[in-house]
């Protein structure tokens, strides 16, 4: 959240790892945030080991989000498919594909395609990214031990797919239903999902 106007500072308080870093703290620590008058924006995280008593202070500088969310598929020879991000843009996506290239002997073609939001079951017609039908026929998941995914909704028929996620783990994709019939008539593909480094994600 920017507080009023001031949508300049570094550090916005609706950051997901912010939220989410406050979730695990409070669990295994005793956490105190320290908040700046007179706006109440946070500054410093105190954590105290309850076992122990140890205690660390960390400083809140800045953060970064991404906005609009996309991932850069990866198709490779074998038909394996697998995604990279997520980006904000596709532009950033897109400039990811070079650094693929010169990492693997296996790659095909790329695609940008935004990520729809998981939380959100209407799958927009904007979410649909057109393929060739031939490269439909062929895409599989590939077999990949990373912690994240992207449920791919394939089309074999019309050659179209949308992007769904991230989702923290490949159950939660498998679990997620969409509430349009196009969605539901998909062919479902779990891919799993790589990280960009954040200097990398932005365009």
């Amino acid at each position: 959240m920017r507080y009023g106007t001031d949508d300049e500072h570094p550090f916005d308080t609706d950051n997901r790892a912010w939220r989410r870093l406050r979730d695990v703290t409070s669990e295994h620590f005793d956490a105190i945030t320290w908040n700046r008058d007179p706006d109440g924006r946070p500054v410093l995280l105190t954590l105290r080991d309850m076992r122990t008593g140890d205690t660390v202070t960390l400083a809140i500088l800045d953060s970064l989000e991404i906005r609009d969310p996309h991932a850069l598929l990866a198709v490779h020879t074998s038909g394996d498919l697998d995604a990279h991000g997520p980006t904000s843009g596709a532009d950033a996506a897109h400039s990811h594909a070079a650094t693929l290239a010169l990492h693997s002997t296996t790659l095909a073609v790329t695609r940008p395609v935004p990520l729809h939001d998981p939380a959100v079951t209407d799958l927009p017609a904007t979410g649909w990214v057109d393929l060739p039908p031939d490269l439909a026929h062929v895409l599989r998941p590939a077999l990949d031990d990373a912690r994240t995914a992207v449920l791919v909704l394939l089309d074999r028929t019309d050659g179209r797919l949308a992007a769904v996620g991230p989702f923290p783990t490949h159950a939660a994709a498998d679990t997620w239903q969409p509430a349009d019939r196009p969605g539901r008539t998909a062919d479902r593909l779990t891919v799993p999902l790589h990280p960009i480094l954040s200097e990398q994600a932005q365009p």
